[in-house]
């Protein structure tokens, strides 16, 4: 099988993978009852910051799995960082701008933004797996997903008192069960 059409099934799968798990994954921490573990990898609240945990979680344990089947791929961590950045800034951007015009939120409208931004992170991920090499690329995105992922595990525990990190209700944080 071709390169090209290795990295397209893998983009495409990837993404039905991640809408998937991502779309269980939003239940995950309520069905834990509150487990701290589940507080980790899934949102713990209707914040649009933990709500970007649909989207980590899926696409770093997709792209582990995946290295398996892409061993030797060009700029794979890169295109990793670029299908979460991508992702998490589409769902970001998106959800307040639209939210800024009509000034509520709407469900419908937050799945479809959730399933876009995923469709444009894979789409973004298969460009940097079909380009030439870029060696100082892959190390500043590794940086970026250690700091990604840093960056969720201490603020599940520890949010910034800012708007990405507020509910609707205006609470932030790991809600009492």
């Amino acid at each position: 099988m071709a390169v090209s059409r290795r990295i397209r099934i893998f983009c495409i799968v990837g993404g039905v993978f991640t809408l998937i798990l991502g779309t269980l994954g939003h239940f995950v921490y309520a069905w834990s009852g509150g487990e701290e573990w589940a507080a980790v990898f899934f949102p713990v609240n209707e914040s649009v910051w933990e709500h970007l945990k649909l989207l980590i979680l899926p696409e770093v344990l997709y792209f582990a799995v995946g290295a398996y089947f892409l061993r030797g791929a060009r700029n794979y961590i890169s295109a990793l960082f670029f299908c979460l950045a991508v992702s998490m800034g589409v769902v970001v951007g998106g959800f307040y701008l639209y939210t800024s015009i009509v000034r509520h939120s709407i469900l419908i409208v937050d799945i479809l933004l959730f399933c876009l931004s995923v469709a444009l992170g894979y789409l973004a991920s298969y460009f940097l797996l079909t380009s030439e090499s870029f060696p100082l690329l892959t190390v500043l995105s590794l940086i970026g997903l250690v700091v990604i992922l840093v960056c969720f595990f201490t603020f599940t525990f520890n949010p910034p008192h800012t708007l990405i990190f507020r509910t609707p209700d205006g609470l932030f944080g790991i809600p009492a069960f």
